[in-house]
């Protein structure tokens, strides 16, 4: 299915009913702040201290998208499920509209898919609730879902009917357009049009960019299409959920047959859509979001093309003359919707959607995912949507397979994160592309260009006063370079001479000296040194101190971003530019042969025993395909939050590698 359908379908939605009864009058709602209530559906599973929603999904290969033979058996059965053999000739268009819609799917292979943890529920609105309140406690600009505002606060929404009107006229959509503007400013509420409280329905009208926001804010993340789609389909072969070939039974059992149940319900209130680990509403509720950017071929393009060419000379499926669209700015949705009794074929395991990662839509929502790797989660959802890559060479990225984190959990009474915490930090997959890279050039050169080692996040602010997020992480050698030394020596004795003179003069000058003085002063400021002390971003002010004498003040600015330079330093950088400097050890970044990275955490010295600090080890390649040649750094990150203790230990990273 393509995502004008969809979109299409979720609009109909919106203007028959939804938009119809909000012209009557309702009280006022009101905004819960309440953590998810106790006595909801409750899950287990096996990780020390973890959410208890979540439920394991066990390792293993799972079968991803149909043969020929098997894609145009399921759209006869979904175009007429009464005679599918016959399909093609009593509904050509549809038959042909409906292999358009599915052709996505097609070419078919296993894929492994590591062990990992899945909510046995998609996101509910009183769970997406937590996360609005605490944004907006904390000054953060986020939007209600869509519903909360048009449904939960009518009186809000039909106050500001006028203004609709006026910005968007003649526009169907006009308030969805109006909430796209302004939802962060808007009230909401958990109720629908009737005043009944919607708590336990999945949330909608979340964007992917906002999933992944939410999935960060608990230390989770989206699940990958070959994640969700073993989730769904577990060791099996089958195209369609619940049984082996499609008709109107599968509505029946998913609840989506009859008018009065095309519609959201509370999580897992449909047996039938439960997936075989355990997991409710894995179909027929809301089409989930996967993390994956990018919505291409299952199995590659040469994978597709082979299949495509076989379709090719089937003789039903050659009647399909056009291949869809793939991209990499769109992501997909699995699973059929609520709405899906209009299309059933988004129904089959392998239908795969195709969504902007700023749709939002009411027939859309998600679930979480988590990995084994304590901080794997955070940082990944928080990569995904705030990550600049801009200061990456070609073919550099962070390397997410050698990442070291820690995290703690806080659960409410039903097991929902009240608080999470968190530091992970991913190096890069290699410091440098040039295969004759040395070392100690290097360090010398980082002195002038920091370099770049990897990205580095964290729930709470850090010592040096970063605010939480995450960000790219370089290393700055001690010391400065001999051209800035040299310069600065030049600089002081000039700087400190014209001081003496004007001082010497003072109250004296005429209009003649002033005109000298201006004239020395521009060709002064064509001299080289100056050249070179504004690159380290140094003033005369600074050059004019008595510490300059010898030719090094102790510190450069970078970004305006003081850094001492009698100690090595690790520099914070968001959208390109320093932000802050974290002080480093006395080890200084050693060749040696790769390592597993390490975490500890523990309590401040001295006076910061009350804090956190984070305690790393890790190592990167020197050069790009040279794995087996690295470099060890050693990293501690103050953080502004309570330490570990008994009652309240850290998740901290295994012994040596750990599968994600």
């Amino acid at each position: 299915m393509q995502s004008i359908s969809l979109r299409a379908t979720a609009l109909l939605s919106l203007s028959l009913g939804s938009f119809g009864p909000l012209l009557a009058q309702n009280e006022p709602g009101s905004n819960a702040t309440a953590l998810p209530g106790a006595g909801k559906p409750q899950a287990t599973n096996s990780g020390d201290g973890l959410p208890t929603f979540l439920l394991e999904v066990p390792g293993g290969d799972v079968w991803m998208g149909l043969d020929v033979e098997q894609f145009v058996q399921a759209v006869a059965e979904a175009t007429f499920e009464m005679k599918p053999e016959k399909a093609f000739e009593i509904a050509p268009e549809k038959f042909v509209k409906t292999m358009a819609r599915s052709a996505p799917a097609l070419s078919r292979d296993k894929v492994h898919v590591d062990t990992f943890l899945l909510g046995k529920w998609p996101v509910r609105n009183d769970e997406y609730e937590v996360l609005v309140n605490a944004e907006r406690a904390a000054g953060r600009k986020i939007k209600v879902p869509f519903l909360w505002w048009i449904e939960g606060r009518k009186d809000d929404y039909e106050s500001k009917l006028d203004d609709i009107r006026k910005a968007f006229p003649k526009d169907p959509r006009g308030g969805v357009e109006y909430w796209e503007r302004h939802g962060d400013e808007l009230p909401g509420a958990l109720k629908d049009k009737d005043g009944k409280p919607i708590g336990e329905l999945p949330v909608v009208y979340v964007s992917w960019r906002d999933a992944n926001r939410f999935a960060a804010s608990v230390g989770m993340r989206l699940p990958t299409e070959a994640e969700l789609t073993r989730a769904m389909r577990g060791d099996g072969e089958n195209v369609w959920p619940v049984q082996d070939h499609y008709d109107s039974n599968l509505l029946r059992a998913l609840r989506m047959f009859n008018g009065q149940d095309q519609h959201l319900k509370p999580v897992g209130s449909v047996q039938a859509a439960t997936g075989p680990y355990g997991h409710f509403d894995m179909f027929g509720q809301v089409f989930q979001l996967c993390s994956d950017l990018g919505y291409l071929p299952l199995h590659g393009n040469d994978d597709y093309n082979k299949t495509w060419d076989k379709l090719q000379k089937n003789k039903l499926g050659k009647m399909l003359t056009a291949k869809p669209p793939f991209d990499y700015i769109h992501t997909p949705v699995k699973g059929g919707c609520f709405l899906s009794f209009q299309q059933p074929e988004g129904l089959m395991i392998d239908a795969r959607v195709r969504v902007q990662t700023s749709d939002v839509l009411e027939s859309v929502g998600f679930r979480l995912a988590k990995s084994t790797t304590p901080g794997y989660d955070y940082l990944l959802s928080l990569k995904r949507i705030k990550f600049s890559s801009s200061v990456f060479e070609k073919d550099q990225d962070l390397d997410l397979a050698a990442l070291v984190g820690a995290e703690r959990y806080t659960l409410a009474a039903n097991g929902f994160p009240s608080k999470y915490e968190a530091v992970s930090f991913a190096p890069v997959n290699w410091l440098s592309s040039d295969k004759r890279a040395r070392l100690d050039q290097m360090l010398e050169g980082s002195q002038e260009k920091p370099l770049l080692i990897g990205g580095l996040a964290a729930t709470a602010a850090f010592g040096c006063g970063a605010e939480p997020g995450l960000y790219a992480l370089f290393y700055r050698d001690a010391g400065i370079p001999k051209d800035l030394q040299e310069a600065v020596k030049r600089g002081h004795k000039q700087i400190t001479k014209e001081l003496k003179e004007a001082e010497k003069n003072k109250g004296k000058e005429k209009e003649s000296d002033k005109k000298d003085d201006e004239k020395a002063d521009k060709q002064e400021k064509n001299e080289q040194w100056r050249t070179v002390v504004k690159r380290f971003g140094l003033t005369d002010e600074d050059l004019a101190d008595a510490s300059a004498a010898d030719g090094d003040v102790g510190f450069v600015r970078i970004d305006g971003v003081k850094i001492d330079t009698t100690r090595s330093a690790f520099l914070l950088a968001t959208d390109g530019k320093i932000v802050a400097a974290l002080p480093g050890t006395k080890h200084k970044p050693t060749a040696g042969p790769a390592a597993a990275a390490t975490m500890v955490i523990e309590a401040g010295t001295k006076e910061q025993k009350d804090k956190a600090v984070a305690k790393l080890t890790f190592s990167i390649p020197l050069i790009a395909g040279k794995e087996q040649k690295a470099v060890g750094f050693e990293l501690h990150v103050g953080l502004d939050q309570e330490p570990p203790t008994a009652e309240t230990p850290w998740r901290l990273p295994m012994q040596g590698a750990e599968k994600k």
